[in-house]
Protein backbone atom coordinates (compact mmCIF):
# COMPACT_ATOMS: atom_id res chain seq x y z
CA UNK A 1 0.00 0.00 0.00
CA UNK A 2 1.54 3.17 -0.95
CA UNK A 3 1.33 6.07 1.43
CA UNK A 4 -1.00 7.94 -0.05
CA UNK A 5 -3.38 5.77 0.21
CA UNK A 6 -2.39 4.98 3.84
CA UNK A 7 -3.02 8.50 4.61
CA UNK A 8 -6.12 8.40 2.62
CA UNK A 9 -7.62 5.89 4.63
CA UNK A 10 -6.04 7.82 7.83
CA UNK A 11 -8.08 10.65 6.54
CA UNK A 12 -11.46 9.06 5.40
CA UNK A 13 -11.08 6.82 8.95
CA UNK A 14 -10.68 10.24 10.95
CA UNK A 15 -13.78 12.08 8.57
CA UNK A 16 -15.74 9.85 8.75
CA UNK A 17 -15.76 9.07 12.75
CA UNK A 18 -15.43 12.54 13.62
CA UNK A 19 -19.21 13.40 11.51
CA UNK A 20 -20.81 10.08 13.10
CA UNK A 21 -21.24 8.42 9.80
CA UNK A 22 -21.78 4.77 9.85
CA UNK A 23 -19.90 2.47 7.89
CA UNK A 24 -20.59 0.47 5.33
CA UNK A 25 -21.01 -3.29 5.80
CA UNK A 26 -18.93 -4.45 2.87
CA UNK A 27 -16.39 -2.82 0.63
CA UNK A 28 -17.42 -0.50 -1.97
CA UNK A 29 -15.45 2.07 -4.39
CA UNK A 30 -15.44 5.49 -3.97
CA UNK A 31 -16.91 7.74 -6.41
CA UNK A 32 -14.44 9.63 -8.13
CA UNK A 33 -14.99 12.98 -6.72
CA UNK A 34 -14.47 11.49 -3.30
CA UNK A 35 -10.97 10.32 -3.69
CA UNK A 36 -8.82 13.12 -3.15
CA UNK A 37 -9.26 14.56 0.23
CA UNK A 38 -7.67 17.98 1.32
CA UNK A 39 -6.15 17.32 4.77
CA UNK A 40 -6.04 20.11 6.82
CA UNK A 41 -2.42 20.96 8.71
CA UNK A 42 -0.52 19.71 5.74
CA UNK A 43 3.02 20.60 5.23
CA UNK A 44 5.21 21.03 3.06
CA UNK A 45 7.88 20.01 5.70
CA UNK A 46 10.80 17.76 4.30
CA UNK A 47 12.25 14.51 4.40
CA UNK A 48 12.89 12.74 7.92
CA UNK A 49 16.34 11.73 6.87
CA UNK A 50 20.06 13.76 7.29
CA UNK A 51 22.70 13.96 9.81
CA UNK A 52 21.49 17.77 10.63
CA UNK A 53 18.45 17.92 13.40
CA UNK A 54 15.27 20.06 13.78
CA UNK A 55 13.04 20.75 17.13
CA UNK A 56 9.42 19.76 16.75
CA UNK A 57 6.85 19.64 19.42
CA UNK A 58 6.60 16.01 19.82
CA UNK A 59 3.17 14.54 21.18
CA UNK A 60 1.93 14.28 24.25
CA UNK A 61 0.42 16.09 26.90
CA UNK A 62 3.66 17.63 28.34
CA UNK A 63 4.25 18.67 24.45
CA UNK A 64 7.86 18.73 24.52
CA UNK A 65 10.37 19.40 21.80
CA UNK A 66 12.17 16.61 20.26
CA UNK A 67 14.49 16.14 17.63
CA UNK A 68 14.41 14.52 14.09
CA UNK A 69 16.94 14.26 11.20
CA UNK A 70 17.04 16.20 8.20
CA UNK A 71 19.14 17.33 5.37
CA UNK A 72 21.04 20.89 5.37
CA UNK A 73 23.95 22.13 3.16
CA UNK A 74 24.04 24.97 5.29
CA UNK A 75 22.71 27.01 7.92
CA UNK A 76 20.26 28.68 6.33
CA UNK A 77 18.79 25.72 4.78
CA UNK A 78 18.28 24.10 8.88
CA UNK A 79 16.80 27.10 9.40
CA UNK A 80 14.26 27.58 6.65
CA UNK A 81 13.34 23.43 6.93
CA UNK A 82 12.87 24.54 10.45
CA UNK A 83 9.98 26.96 9.37
CA UNK A 84 8.64 24.68 6.90
CA UNK A 85 7.46 22.40 9.91
CA UNK A 86 6.87 18.25 10.53
CA UNK A 87 6.59 16.12 7.23
CA UNK A 88 3.27 14.19 6.54
CA UNK A 89 4.38 11.48 8.61
CA UNK A 90 5.39 13.71 11.62
CA UNK A 91 1.91 14.97 11.32
CA UNK A 92 0.71 11.13 11.63
CA UNK A 93 2.21 11.05 14.29
CA UNK A 94 0.75 14.07 15.90
CA UNK A 95 4.07 16.19 15.61
CA UNK A 96 3.34 19.89 15.35
CA UNK A 97 5.37 23.51 15.27
CA UNK A 98 4.46 26.35 16.97
CA UNK A 99 6.45 28.51 14.72
CA UNK A 100 3.42 30.25 12.16
CA UNK A 101 3.35 29.08 8.77
CA UNK A 102 3.72 32.45 7.22
CA UNK A 103 7.04 32.64 8.70
CA UNK A 104 10.12 33.61 6.49
CA UNK A 105 13.69 33.65 6.95
CA UNK A 106 15.03 36.60 5.81
CA UNK A 107 18.67 36.18 6.64
CA UNK A 108 21.19 33.69 8.87
CA UNK A 109 24.59 35.28 9.31
CA UNK A 110 26.77 34.44 12.41
CA UNK A 111 28.86 36.16 14.66
CA UNK A 112 31.32 34.39 16.34
CA UNK A 113 28.83 31.53 18.49
CA UNK A 114 25.91 33.50 17.92
CA UNK A 115 23.73 32.93 14.91
CA UNK A 116 21.40 36.16 14.12
CA UNK A 117 18.48 35.08 12.26
CA UNK A 118 16.28 37.67 10.67
CA UNK A 119 12.69 36.69 10.16
CA UNK A 120 9.25 38.27 9.17
CA UNK A 121 7.25 39.22 11.63
CA UNK A 122 4.12 36.05 12.22
CA UNK A 123 5.98 35.06 14.85
CA UNK A 124 5.74 38.13 16.82
CA UNK A 125 2.13 37.88 16.77
CA UNK A 126 2.26 34.76 19.40
CA UNK A 127 2.20 35.12 23.14
CA UNK A 128 2.89 33.44 26.20
CA UNK A 129 3.49 29.32 25.73
CA UNK A 130 3.29 29.17 21.85
CA UNK A 131 5.42 32.06 21.32
CA UNK A 132 8.26 30.43 24.27
CA UNK A 133 7.51 26.70 22.55
CA UNK A 134 8.54 28.39 18.90
CA UNK A 135 11.24 30.75 20.59
CA UNK A 136 12.68 27.36 21.62
CA UNK A 137 12.52 25.27 18.24
CA UNK A 138 14.53 27.74 16.55
CA UNK A 139 16.75 28.19 19.41
CA UNK A 140 17.29 24.64 19.93
CA UNK A 141 17.70 23.97 16.48
CA UNK A 142 20.26 26.86 15.73
CA UNK A 143 22.57 25.61 18.28
CA UNK A 144 23.01 21.87 16.31
CA UNK A 145 25.13 23.96 13.95
CA UNK A 146 28.43 23.29 14.46
CA UNK A 147 30.28 26.34 16.66
CA UNK A 148 26.55 28.34 17.58
CA UNK A 149 25.70 28.76 21.11
CA UNK A 150 23.62 31.56 21.13
CA UNK A 151 20.43 33.00 18.85
CA UNK A 152 19.54 36.43 18.51
CA UNK A 153 16.39 36.60 16.94
CA UNK A 154 15.27 39.63 14.95
CA UNK A 155 12.67 40.59 13.18
CA UNK A 156 12.76 42.42 9.69
CA UNK A 157 15.86 43.46 10.68
CA UNK A 158 15.06 45.21 14.37
CA UNK A 159 15.72 43.72 17.75
CA UNK A 160 13.28 42.49 19.67
CA UNK A 161 12.51 41.67 23.35
CA UNK A 162 11.82 37.87 23.66
CA UNK A 163 10.85 36.01 26.72
CA UNK A 164 12.62 33.53 28.30
CA UNK A 165 11.44 30.80 30.27
CA UNK A 166 11.78 32.47 33.50
CA UNK A 167 9.59 35.65 33.08
CA UNK A 168 12.65 37.70 31.88
CA UNK A 169 13.10 39.21 28.17
CA UNK A 170 15.86 39.42 26.40
CA UNK A 171 17.02 41.75 23.28
CA UNK A 172 20.27 40.30 22.82
CA UNK A 173 21.24 36.14 22.48
CA UNK A 174 18.91 33.60 23.52
CA UNK A 175 20.56 30.18 24.63
CA UNK A 176 19.15 26.69 24.98
CA UNK A 177 19.20 27.51 28.88
CA UNK A 178 16.84 29.95 28.47
CA UNK A 179 14.35 27.26 27.84
CA UNK A 180 14.87 24.39 30.67
CA UNK A 181 12.62 21.31 30.21
CA UNK A 182 11.35 22.27 27.07
CA UNK A 183 13.02 19.06 25.17
CA UNK A 184 12.47 15.64 25.55
CA UNK A 185 15.47 13.94 26.00
CA UNK A 186 15.99 9.96 25.37
CA UNK A 187 18.45 9.92 28.69
CA UNK A 188 17.31 7.59 31.29
CA UNK A 189 16.20 9.34 34.69
CA UNK A 190 19.41 9.71 36.77
CA UNK A 191 18.71 6.81 39.67
CA UNK A 192 18.18 8.44 43.16
CA UNK A 193 20.44 8.85 45.51
CA UNK A 194 20.53 6.52 48.16
CA UNK A 195 19.84 7.22 51.70
CA UNK A 196 22.04 6.87 54.64
CA UNK A 197 25.44 7.55 52.37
Amino acid sequence: MSRTHATLIVALTIIVGACGVQTDSTPRDLPEDERRLAISGSSAGTDASGADRIYLVAPGEERLLRSVPRDAALREDLIKILLLGPNLSEIEEQYITFIPRETQLLSARSRGQILIIDLTAEISELTGQPLSQALAQIVYTATEIVGIEAVQIKINGEDVAWPKSNGDTAEDTLRIYDYPGFVKTAQPAYPAVPVGI
